[in-house]
């Protein structure tokens, strides 16, 4: 007879063998009725167990949870749908799956099509969909379930724009009208739109309260966490390694390091390089790239980009060098940004070098700032003397 396996795992005092962990500890929190509760967090934190165990999909293992009133999830969109029934059918299974009687569906049908605008669709099977018609489908069925506690797990992120305008004015109807959702996100914009955040790392509490202070706790120590070298890419020279490579960028403002800035701030910003192939007419360049899930900040062009051009036109560089740009009067949308180095040679499309993630830098907010701008400037309000009448 084999010895029971709890006594042959080496005697751990936590109870668990090779290969197990706690994927939540310690983990006490409550949500009041009406409270959008936002839960954040790096990858494996917790955050899907959370609403896992909300949802009644798992058990904990120790304490105990409790919910009043009927609980329905959002956790993945369109979760028992059969591809090869129409949309008409998959309204009525996946109603049922989420605890709506027949009646109250067929009640609700119209509605439920409306709020999806998917009308002339409904009878062609659901594996014709897109991937936004399945979203808008399924959220619209969830949506009319009208739970009392609504889990929510990173759905939101699908269909488009104006489908997600439509989900996130539904939520704040919802909160109105005093019915509870825990929602878990990446985007902090959506984030800062919750009543409470909770931010959770490595399975245990990190924090919980007022949005802005727990997203701004988080935002922080993922930058501390960042490290790394980032991602580089270049062309190899005869021996394989790169003909040439920048191999720092340092920002400064004043003459220091500078790992913030504020508006209307001088940047400098010195690039160390070093060419292991003779490179003719060189050009350096830099891009930041807001990085700053608060914001919801999507553009084709770049914020910001530094360009050396012509400067070392005709020039033939080799070894190790330094060139240098300044930036006076810095403004840009507040937040986080990720630089991005190119090198260049001869002109902007032979790339021979570039490193994302090279260099980190926060735009912060002035002393005079109200908080409310994407970009601050200073103010100056009066009240005009008016024109004398004769």
């Amino acid at each position: 007879m084999g010895l029971p396996r709890r006594l042959i795992r080496g005697g751990r005092k936590d109870g668990l063998g090779e290969y197990e962990f706690w994927a939540l500890n310690d983990l006490s929190f409550e949500v009041q009725a009406g409270e959008t509760l936002g839960v954040i967090g790096p990858n494996g934190a917790g955050k899907s167990t959370i609403l896992k165990l909300l949802f009644h999909i798992m058990s904990p293992d120790k304490g105990c949870i409790d919910i009043a009133g009927r609980v329905g999830g959002l956790i993945e969109l369109g979760a028992g749908f059969h591809p090869y029934l129409s949309g008409r059918e998959n309204v009525f299974i996946n109603g049922s799956i989420l605890g709506m009687k027949q009646r109250e569906i067929r009640k609700q049908y119209a509605s439920i099509v409306a709020f999806a605008e998917l009308a002339e669709f409904m009878d062609m099977p659901v594996k014709n969909f897109s991937s936004g018609m399945y979203a808008r489908l399924a959220f619209a069925i969830a949506a009319h379930a009208a739970p009392d506690v609504l889990i929510v797990d990173e759905v939101l992120a699908v269909g488009d724009v104006s489908f997600q305008l439509k989900c996130y004015d539904w939520l704040a109807q919802r909160r109105k009208n005093g019915k509870t959702t825990v929602i878990v996100s990446h985007d902090m914009y959506a984030m800062a739109a919750s009543s409470r955040c909770l931010y959770i790392d490595g399975g245990r509490m990190q924090s919980i309260g007022e949005p802005r202070g727990v997203i701004d706790a988080y935002l922080a120590r993922s930058r501390q966490a960042r490290g790394g070298e980032g991602r580089k890419t270049f062309v190899p020279g005869k021996d394989g390694k790169a003909r040439a490579e920048i191999t720092q960028v340092e920002m400064l403002s004043g003459g220091q390091a500078a790992e913030t800035i504020d508006p209307g701030e001088n940047l400098l910003i010195r690039f160390h390089y070093n060419a292991h192939e003779p490179i003719t007419s060189p050009m350096l360049a830099l891009s930041l790239f807001h990085a700053d899930g608060r914001f919801p900040i999507t553009t084709n062009h770049y914020l910001f980009h530094v360009y050396s051009g012509d400067l070392l036109k005709g020039q033939t560089i080799s070894g190790q060098g330094v060139l240098e740009v300044e930036v006076p009067d810095v403004h840009l949308p507040v937040g986080n940004y990720r630089a991005k180095t190119y090198f260049f040679e001869g002109h902007a499309t032979n790339l021979l070098f570039e490193h994302d993630g090279a260099a980190w830098i926060e735009v912060t907010r002035p002393g005079y700032s109200d908080g409310r701008a994407m970009i601050d400037h200073r103010q100056n309000w009066r009240v005009p003397v008016k024109a004398t009448t004769t």
